[in-house]
């Protein structure tokens, strides 16, 4: 008798995704409703569409957290998105040194000459 333990899985049950379900319909009218506010000028258009920025993402952290696990399984995750991000600072500042001296590399290319007064004219 002492294997009738009830053995746990670390996912949702199926009532949570039912209820993100309902959530991410609800999340959708919501946002075809400050559509149809802005649409007839009840609300401004930039309020609209912070609202609208604010639901999606509600939706995205809902997809994520649960229909990806993450929420479960974050501990696991985070020794692959720490080296990612790491990397990802890494790339945006050597490439964003070499497109700022490209021209350099560009053949028939020299330093732009600005147009204008010079010595010469005077």
């Amino acid at each position: 008798m002492a294997d009738e333990h009830k053995t746990e899985h670390a996912g949702p049950t199926f009532q949570t995704y039912l209820y993100i379900f309902i959530a991410l319909c609800v999340c959708t009218a919501l946002s075809f409703v400050f559509n149809e506010l802005a649409r007839h000028e009840v609300i401004t258009h930039m309020a609209s569409v912070g609202a609208i920025m604010c639901v999606a993402i509600v939706k995205a952290v809902l997809v994520a957290g649960i229909f990806m696990h993450l929420k479960f399984d974050f501990g696991k995750l985070y020794c692959i998105i720490l080296p990612v991000c790491v990397v990802t600072v890494m790339m945006v500042i050597i490439l964003s040194i070499d497109i700022t001296l490209a021209w350099h590399a560009l053949p028939g290319r020299s330093v732009p000459l600005i147009q204008g007064d010079s010595l010469q004219d005077r």
